[in-house]
Formats: C-alpha cells, sequence, structure tokens
C-alpha cells in the first residue's frame, strides 16, 4: 500500500510525559521538517479516562508523508485531516465551537502555543469546485481518495492530472528535494524489484529497464524513481545529477520533464563494487561523489532476511575500527627502548 502523505495533520500523543515528549521536546522534533509553515500544540486531559494528552496539528508547504511523521514521532497517532487550518486550529484551542463542546472542559489552561502563520484558506461553503480540487491535490490526496470524499468532483478527472502535475512542477523548480537513496543487489528470484513496489504501491514507481530509448519520457511526476537491472547502465555524470535533490529537468522527447522524486532505488544482481569499474580505478573522486548519494546498501538472499550494510561510502570503504581502551592503556604504559639503553 502506497505511504499516505498531506500538507495538514493532527497528532496526538498519550502520555507525554512519560514519552519525553514536553512542548520543548515536539518542537524539536518538528525542527527536522524543513517545510514546515505552522504548527499549534495544546495539552488536554481525557474526560473519561483522565489520560493526559497532547494535541499537535501542522501545516506543511508541501506534502509529507504518514511514515516521515512516524518516524518523529513513533508511538503518536497520526492523522491526516481535513478542513480549513482555521477549523483544525480552534479544535486543538478548543476555540469557537468547541467551546461550548463537553471536550473544552479537557483542556489544560494555559498550555496553547502556537508557530508560523496560519494559512487563509476559504471557508468549506465558500470554496468552488475546482477550488476544492486544487486544495485536496495540494494535499497530495490520489484522484481516487479524492472521488472517495466527494463523489461530485468526478466531473472534474479530466483536470487532476494537469493540476496535479501544474503544482509539483511549479513547486519543485523552486524547492531542494531531500532524496533517500537506496542501493539492492542479490540473486534473481529473491523478491527485490517486488519489494519496492509494493511498499509504495505501483502508482507511485517509476521504473527504468531500458537505458537505450530515452528512459523518461513516460515519467509523470511520480514520487519514487527505480533503476531496475542496473549495471553503469547511464553516464556516471547524468547518475550523479539524478541522485542529487537540486531542480532537475529529465531529457525527454518533445519536453523535458520536472524531477519530482524524493525516494531512489538502483537494483542489480551485482554488488555495488562491480559497478562502474573502470571509474573506480581512474576517476576515484567522482566514484566516491557517486557512493556518498547512496543512504543505504540493501543485500538479498535465498535463505535469509536481507541484510542492511548502511551507507554506501562506509560499506565500500569501511571506517578503521577502534582501538579498545585496553589496548590503549597498554600502549601509553610501554617504556620505549631508549630508556634501556638499547641502540634501537
Amino acid at each position: 500500500m502506497a505511504d499516505k502523505q498531506g500538507r495538514k495533520w493532527q497528532i496526538t500523543i498519550n502520555n507525554p510525559q512519560d514519552k519525553g515528549l514536553d512542548h520543548d521536546a515536539i518542537k524539536l522534533a518538528l525542527d527536522d521538517l524543513r517545510s514546515l509553515d505552522y504548527y499549534c500544540v495544546a495539552d488536554e486531559i481525557g474526560l473519561e479516562t483522565q489520560t493526559p494528552h497532547t494535541h499537535l496539528f501542522i501545516v506543511c508547504r508541501s506534502p509529507v508523508t504518514f511514515a516521515r511523521l512516524k518516524k518523529l514521532f513513533p508511538e503518536a497517532h497520526i492523522e491526516r485531516v481535513r478542513g480549513t487550518a482555521a477549523e483544525n486550529r480552534a479544535y486543538v484551542e478548543k476555540s469557537g465551537k468547541w467551546a461550548d463542546d463537553p471536550k473544552a472542559d479537557t483542556s489544560v489552561p494555559g498550555t496553547f502555543e502556537e508557530w508560523g502563520e496560519l494559512p487563509d484558506e476559504p471557508g468549506q461553503g465558500a470554496r468552488t469546485d475546482i477550488a476544492q480540487l486544487y486544495e485536496m491535490i495540494a494535499d497530495g490526496m490520489s484522484n481516487a481518495e479524492i472521488m472517495a470524499q466527494n463523489p461530485d468532483l468526478a466531473l472534474h478527472i479530466g483536470k487532476m492530472d494537469k493540476i496535479r502535475q501544474d503544482i509539483l512542477e511549479a513547486r519543485y523548480r523552486e524547492e531542494f528535494r531531500q532524496l533517500d537513496v537506496t542501493y539492492i543487489f542479490g540473486p534473481t528470484g529473491t523478491g527485490k524489484t517486488r519489494g519496492v513496489m509494493e511498499k509504495h504501491g505501483y502508482a507511485s514507481v517509476y521504473r527504468i529497464t531500458d537505458y537505450t530509448n530515452h528512459p523518461f519520457d513516460r515519467y509523470s511526476q511520480e514520487p519514487v524513481l527505480l533503476f531496475d537491472e542496473f549495471r553503469s547502465s547511464l553516464m556516471i555524470g547524468d547518475m550523479l545529477d539524478y541522485l542529487d535533490g537540486y531542480p532537475l529537468a529529465l531529457p525527454a522527447r518533445y519536453a523535458n520533464r520536472q524531477a519530482c522524486y524524493t525516494t531512489v532505488y538502483l537494483i542489480s544482481n551485482i554488488g555495488l563494487s562491480a559497478q562502474y569499474r573502470n571509474l573506480q580505478e581512474n576517476e576515484p573522486a567522482t566514484w566516491k561523489a557517486f557512493l556518498r548519494r547512496i543512504h543505504h546498501v540493501i543485500e538479498y538472499h535465498r535463505d535469509k532476511p536481507p541484510t542492511d550494510h548502511g551507507p554506501a561510502l562506509d560499506y565500500i570503504f569501511p571506517p578503521p575500527k577502534p582501538v579498545p581502551d585496553w589496548v590503549k592503556e597498554i600502549e601509553d604504559e610501554e617504556t620505549p627502548p631508549e630508556q634501556f639503553g638499547l641502540p634501537f
């Protein structure tokens, strides 16, 4: 199943003090979200269970995945939300229509905090169909999710892909993409490609298998890029560009395609050290630049679970093992030969 993504999320943390998640710790975690535009946070006590909990509402400039937030708050309940930012803020603050709700009594006075500028969005009744459609697409919703939430918008299905394309291309022409790059290798038939496709959802992955005939001609803003059966298949200069996060126009016939992917996989039957052999010998600095762009090296096996070898640079050039303290102590205690009057 594809990883859900969106710009607006509600996060609920039960017993935050037991998890070391006071407001300062929450703010520190949010520093990792570079596209964060706004957040508000407040503490509450459960009406029936008397469980202390913290509500957090965030708005990001570009969609953030559920998995990304789960890494920041692994024990929290995380939910992608609808409605305007103002409506969600009122829920956290227990203001507006929530002021007279029984849940308002659970709010802990003086704990509401907010940061950033609350997005100015028209109310639900004031939005035209196209405005609502634009908002849903900007939130990262798929066509199927949009029509499930508002079947009337199915009338505009012909516009959905074009709006999505325009939004993504405009965003990534001006925005650095934080890429996550993985090299996967191992014997055939071990599920390397299938694992990636099923993890992200087939519709979210742009898979390249033909490296000779304009490989990006059919690219359509997919968030995941997969180089399958990779064997030094593209020029190293091009690969360095494809594995970097700077704005990039992918070469294609008729019109170049704006790179919108943030996750990249290179899958091969051969090990990483077998790629670009001539480059390793003749241009070691360029080889290391290629390795630095690969954050994970995963080896698949027939008879056991995959092995995670860590970052590519450390995998190919392992750092020296630290000298144990007891060895250092012995070396420090050894008496230099000259103290014994020895001629060497």
